[in-house]
């Protein structure tokens, strides 16, 4: 598995959760979805964003994040018929690394890449990606590639 995007997507989510700090940011990466998207070596790529307002109680905001379930509906329908879907999540991990947290793994759904980036005093220091098991018991590292190099 793995997800890849732009620089200047990569630049936007930093942005985005730069902006958020000291809460965690949230939005979808938007890509073609693959015929193969459920199987276990698959590739996605997001060639869009949706940032959404983090939609978690404003007391723990900066440990939780939830997008909208009706922007959600209404994005997921904007998208029918196209070939071009949700292919993952995003979300910061402000002055935490950026490995998921038991609750992420809890909200996770199968198939879908789940970016996180860490973030310290509004600056991003780094992202890794991470798919759901099968069994929903952890989280795998997917290999996060920008612009065709690794990070």
């Amino acid at each position: 598995m793995t997800l890849r995007l732009s620089q200047a997507l990569w630049a936007q989510i930093g942005e985005h959760a730069a902006r958020s700090y000291p809460e965690e940011c949230c939005g979808a990466l938007i890509g073609p979805v693959p015929k193969d998207f459920a199987a276990s070596g698959r590739s996605v790529t997001a060639t869009a964003l949706r940032s959404f307002d983090n939609a978690w109680e404003a007391s723990t905001r900066k440990t939780r994040y939830q997008l909208e379930p009706v922007q959600l509906a209404k994005l997921e329908r904007e998208f029918l018929g196209t070939g071009n879907g949700i292919v993952g999540y995003y979300h910061s991990h402000p002055d935490v690394p950026d490995w998921p947290s038991p609750f992420d793994l809890l909200r996770a759904w199968p198939c879908y890449s789940y970016l996180i980036v860490s973030v310290a005093g509004a600056a991003v220091g780094g992202g890794r990606s991470w798919v759901r098991s099968d069994d929903g018991r952890e989280f795998h590292n997917e290999p996060l590639i920008i612009d065709g190099a690794p990070i």
